[in-house]
């Protein structure tokens, strides 16, 4: 066995502990959880345009 080699139950401890780490850095990226949801402009930044509706052709029935 080399020094460098870890026991597998530090391995395991090591896996754990950084896959806690990436949980709570995931959920507390944002203020309270919602990810992007929630985030971004609040309004608009340019007027939206809608295309007009008109109504269908009819058959002359």
């Amino acid at each position: 066995m080399s020094a460098s080699a870890h026991p597998p139950r530090s391995r395991a401890r090591l896996l754990a502990a950084t896959l806690v780490a990436v949980a709570v850095l995931a959920l507390t990226a944002c203020e309270d959880g919602q990810g992007l949801r929630d985030e971004g402009p609040s309004t608009p930044a340019g007027p939206t345009a809608t295309a007009p509706t008109t109504p269908p052709p009819s058959d002359g029935r």
